[in-house]
């Protein structure tokens, strides 16, 4: 599905670059003007969509472990001070209950992580008095606490983003086929009416209409790469890979 998105995208841009580059071909034919007009909106629609899943469940994980990190360095701190108090008054127990590694805080699992910093939190309220004079006080605490409560609200967030990328498919897929109609039933049938005065834009179009990146090549498909019989491009040269001016490559 990854790849069949890319390949319809590149191919609609494409044939959005031929029609506005040949306006004075197809200007004043109502019927297809009004074609042009949709199939743009729905290309930008999509071009926006394809964005948004790429960028969901990155910009979740992102937040998520950033706040992560700084959670964990706080988590450690009152760790730390819980364990040099059990080393003083030699209670093993206590000693094992709390004793974290760095990259234990930082790299466990988050269900499993909330629930070692549940434990220290516990500890830590039970100790407070004790453990004020390694460096700990109600305040250090609260703001464990406090940011407990906020990792523990965010720990969700990649979750819902998958959700949230499932829900943008969906609309991707429905706009795909809402663009295929505009060209299938729209487009393609109307440029038939210029074919005997707009011959060139009409070959350049239907070229741009079969541009397919085929996975099986593995070979990108240059505009260039389609010419006419007499061995012409159908694409100047400065079209590159049919992406418009400005468009960089969409991952989705």
């Amino acid at each position: 599905m990854k790849n069949k998105t890319k390949n319809k995208l590149r191919m609609y841009r494409a044939v959005r670059q031929v029609i506005q580059k040949n306006n004075s071909s197809w200007s004043g034919f109502e019927a297809f003007e009004n074609g042009v007009t949709k199939f743009v909106q729905k290309v930008t629609e999509l071009e926006q969509l394809t964005y948004q899943k790429s960028k969901a469940l990155v910009g979740a994980k992102s937040q998520r472990d950033k706040k992560r990190a700084i959670f964990a360095d706080k988590a450690l701190i009152v760790a730390n001070a819980l364990f040099a108090y059990a080393s003083n008054i030699e209670d093993e127990k206590l000693k094992a209950e709390v004793n974290y590694s760095p990259s234990t805080l930082k790299y466990t699992p988050n269900t499993r992580f909330l629930q070692m910093v549940e434990g220290i939190i516990a500890k830590a309220t039970e100790l407070i008095i004790e453990i004020e004079p390694y460096g700990v006080d109600q305040a250090k605490l609260d703001e464990l606490e406090l940011a407990y409560l906020e990792m523990s609200e965010i720990a969700n967030l990649p979750r819902q983003a998958i959700v949230t990328r499932k829900m943008i498919t969906a609309n991707i897929d429905e706009l795909i086929v809402e663009i295929d109609n505009v060209l299938k039933e729209q487009l393609d049938r109307l440029i038939v009416s210029l074919k005997a005065n707009e011959k060139d834009f009409v070959f350049k179009y239907e070229g741009a209409r079969t541009i397919i990146d085929s996975p099986a090549t593995r070979r990108k498909l240059n505009l260039d790469d389609v010419t006419d019989e007499e061995g012409n491009t159908a694409f100047p040269e400065d079209q590159g890979d049919g992406s418009p001016p400005g468009d960089g490559p969409i991952n989705v």
